[in-house]
Formats: C-alpha cells, sequence, structure tokens
C-alpha cells in the first residue's frame, strides 16, 4: 500500500513538473531543447502511471480494468526518455556554451570601450595641458619679463613695490600653470616613463605630508617603456593610491613597491594606517574606478584591508603588452 501511495506521489510531481515546461515551453522560444526535455518528462509520467498501474493489477489478481503497457514498449519508452534527455542536455550545454561566449565577448566589449574612453580622456588631458603650456605660458613669460625690465627703471618706492608683487604673482601664476599642465599630462611620464614619473610625484608630495614618510622603490623599472596607455593608467592608479592613503589613512609609513618580472610588472602600495572594511567603501575612494581601469588593460588587483589600524595593502599586477 505504502509503494502505490508513493508512486500516486511521484505521478503528481511528474505531472506538475511536466506541465511547467509545457507552460514554459512558448517562453523559451520553442527551444528544440527545451522540448526534448519536457518530451522526455511526459514520457516519464507515462512510465510511472504504466509501473502504478502493474502494481495495482499485481495488488488486486488482475482485476482492476486498467491498461497495463506491454513490456517491450515500456522499455523502448524508456529508450526514447533518455535519448531526449541526452540530446536535450546535450543541446542545453550548447546554448549554456553560447551564452558564456557572448558573456566573453560583452564583458572584452565593456573593456574596449572602457580603454576607449579612458584613452579619449587621456588625449584631452594632453590637449589641455600643451595649450596652457604653449599657449599661455608664453604670455605670463612675457609679463614676467617686461615687469623685471620695469623694475631696472628709476622707480619712487611705491611704485616698486607695487611692481615687486607684481612679479611675485606671475612668478606663482606660472608655477602653477606649470603644476596643472604636468598634473593634466605629466611631461616627464611621456619621456621618461612610469618610475620617473612616480618619483617625481612622490618628491613633490612629501613636503606638503610632513606626518606621512612616503618610500618610493622601482626595482628593475629604471629604464623600462611599455604601452602609453598602460603607463598612463599605471601611473593615473598608483596616484591615485598614494592620495587614498594620505587623505583617509593617517598613516606613519607608506610603501610603494614596484617591480618588473619578464614581461609582467607588479606594484604594491601598502600603509600602516587606520584601515577600512572594502564591503563598505568609504566616499571617495573611487576603488570601483580604480578596478575598471586595471581590468581595462587585463590587469589583477587584490584589496587587503582591515579596520581598527590594520592598514592598506593594494596590489597591483599588470602586462607590459
Amino acid at each position: 500500500m505504502v509503494l502505490l501511495v508513493l508512486l500516486v506521489i511521484s505521478i503528481v510531481l511528474q505531472f506538475f513538473a511536466a506541465g511547467i515546461a509545457i507552460r514554459l515551453t512558448r517562453k523559451t522560444k520553442f527551444s528544440s531543447s527545451w522540448i526534448l526535455i519536457t518530451i522526455a518528462l511526459v514520457l516519464m509520467c507515462v512510465m510511472r502511471f504504466d509501473e502504478f498501474a502493474h502494481k495495482l493489477s499485481d495488488r488486486t489478481d488482475g482485476r482492476t480494468d486498467m491498461i497495463v503497457m506491454r513490456e517491450e514498449y515500456y522499455v523502448w519508452v524508456g529508450i526514447l526518455t533518455s535519448f531526449c534527455f541526452a540530446v536535450g542536455i546535450f543541446m542545453v550545454k550548447k546554448v549554456l556554451n553560447y551564452l558564456a561566449l557572448r558573456e566573453e565577448q560583452r564583458r572584452n566589449s565593456e573593456k574596449r570601450l572602457l580603454s576607449a574612453v579612458i584613452r579619449a580622456e587621456e588625449n584631452q588631458r594632453q590637449i589641455i595641458s600643451k595649450e596652457l603650456h604653449d599657449g599661455l605660458g608664453p604670455l605670463l613669460s612675457s609679463v614676467r619679463m617686461s615687469v623685471s625690465a620695469l623694475l631696472q627703471q628709476p622707480l619712487d618706492a611705491t611704485q616698486k613695490e607695487i611692481l615687486t608683487n607684481t612679479e611675485y604673482v606671475v612668478n606663482e601664476a606660472v608655477k602653477s600653470l606649470t603644476e596643472i599642465s604636468n598634473n593634466l599630462s605629466p611631461h616627464i611620464l611621456d619621456n621618461f616613463g612610469v618610475a620617473r614619473a612616480l618619483n617625481t610625484f612622490v618628491h613633490k608630495l612629501q613636503p606638503m605630508c610632513p606626518a606621512t614618510r612616503i618610500v618610493l622603490r622601482t626595482e628593475g623599472m629604471r629604464d623600462l617603456r611599455f604601452e602609453r596607455d598602460r603607463e598612463v593608467i599605471l601611473y593615473r592608479v598608483v596616484c591615485e593610491l598614494i592620495n587614498n592613503a594620505l587623505k583617509h589613512a593617517g598613516a606613519a609609513n607608506l610603501t610603494i613597491d614596484m617591480q618588473a618580472d619578464g614581461d609582467r610588472i607588479s606594484v604594491r602600495v601598502a600603509d600602516d594606517g587606520c584601515g577600512f572594511d572594502p564591503e563598505t567603501e568609504p566616499t571617495g575612494m573611487g576603488l570601483s574606478n580604480i578596478a575598471s581601469r586595471i581590468s581595462s588593460i587585463h590587469g589583477e588587483l587584490t584589496l587587503d584591508s582591515r579596520p581598527g589600524g590594520g592598514g592598506t595593502r593594494v596590489s597591483i599586477r599588470i602586462a607590459t603588452r
């Protein structure tokens, strides 16, 4: 009796599953793999029902008026069920492989788009930097020379003080212009590479942050050059990580290690600051933007940080081409 009850439950579940599969056929746009799996489920319902009929017939000594499938038909139904399942699953595998391929193509397209955006951004930075350096720079230099020439003339104390202040302001404007131009598109990066550019960046930054000792080590990197896009992205990312550490970590020591190993470059930025929970990124850290930039050049980025004084360690690994 228990076996009959279990068979009835099995038949109900099989019919329920087959019914759902049939209803979903249209939503799957009549996919061949889904149709085959649905047919297999229906055939399994037939087999379960036949098993129930056999058991019920045996229990009543053949007095039950139910159609019982002949043994050879039962075997053929089982073979057909297995065939439908096997072909359906095989076709599903092909569909899944196709979807995985499309997903990979989508990710590659996103990376290419991001690379194009970054390249366009850097080109625009370069244009603005060149306009400032070659356009406004000479004009300010002319003003400075004119003021210097006027200071050589016989002037009273008031006039001389005005011109001296004017010369000081023009000199500061030239310094600011040069700094802005270099920040937009570091000329040393284009001429000497990322290691020299970062070294210059750290030397300029250190006097402004006396509370934090910044150490930059560039083992095997001094004269290494590679693709400009990768150099620019690596430079921007490391500068951003350094600024983040100085702004948010409150660290006493900040270390940047860069190493060249064959055709790959490894960078490790570590501080002994307060740390943070990477799952709840602090506002303004821009870690997702950093990760996107590294991903656009098929690089690897790992982050290790713990709140409460654990410090932060960021590791980057990229290929030179």
